[in-house]
């Protein structure tokens, strides 16, 4: 589905549009020109569905390059061996997600309290996957028409990465689960949320300027998507915590 001329949505489970598998996170791409990027990979349970959406949009597969990942819990990186071995493409990451990625562990990524409190079904794996290349806190990747800055984000993790795509046109934020529409967040009782960590965060991305906002979950903003992050740290300066996602 394409969403604007460089940014496409290639899946998005129960906590978005429903048009992958529903434990998906919404998977994103981006046309950089001679390379096409991808934003998240999904749970992994039916992988093969970004693949026929690249397809169905007009995509090249043998464009699709790099994924990169925003953290390691496994509806945002479940996907990630599929997609390496199917697309012949490279995987970037934190390097913290590398080592849980790169293991298979679940503690790592939570998802044995996951399963343990019903959201993943108990019989699912965390499959392995190298990882390509560990990307660090602003750090800039060039394409031939864009270019990404990271952002280290902590605080729904310990590893979460958002992502600043500048085009010749305009500026989008891809947050994971740091920022969603409405100026939510996603706060649990998972060992590595930290709320002051959260704070720092977002009040790192106040600073920012973007267009689009493109969230891991949920409606995302062509335009005008810095309201959303003004609504989150609105909150923040009346010494509250924005509301949560879900």
């Amino acid at each position: 589905m394409k969403l604007t001329a460089q940014i496409y949505l290639l899946a998005s489970g129960s906590l978005g549009t429903g048009m992958s598998h529903s434990l998906d996170c919404n998977v994103y791409g981006i046309d950089c020109g001679e390379e096409f990027v991808l934003i998240d990979a999904g749970a992994g349970v039916e992988a093969q569905a970004i693949v026929d959406n690249l397809v169905a949009d007009g995509i090249e597969l043998e464009r699709v390059r790099r994924l990169l990942l925003t953290h390691g819990h496994l509806d945002h990186s479940g996907g990630s061996r599929y997609l390496r071995d199917r697309l012949q493409l490279r995987v970037h990451a934190s390097s913290e997600t590398a080592r849980a990625l790169e293991a298979g562990d679940e503690q790592a990524i939570s998802l044995d309290k996951a399963k343990a409190a019903g959201g993943y079904p108990l019989d699912l794996r965390f499959v392995s996957c190298p990882v390509d290349q560990r990307v660090c806190a602003d750090e800039t990747i060039s394409f031939a028409e864009c270019e990404i800055q990271v952002l280290a984000t902590p605080g729904h993790s310990h590893d979460m990465l958002s992502f600043l795509l500048r085009t010749r046109d305009s500026i989008s934020l891809f947050s994971g689960d740091t920022l969603f529409s409405g100026g939510r967040i996603l706060l649990s009782t998972v060992y590595d949320c930290n709320v002051g960590d959260y704070v720092s965060s977002l009040r790192r991305l106040e600073r920012l300027e973007f267009d689009g906002l493109f969230p891991g979950h949920g409606l995302w903003s062509v335009k005008g998507g810095s309201k959303h992050m003004k609504k989150a740290t609105d909150a923040l300066h009346r010494l509250l915590l924005p509301p949560n996602f879900i």
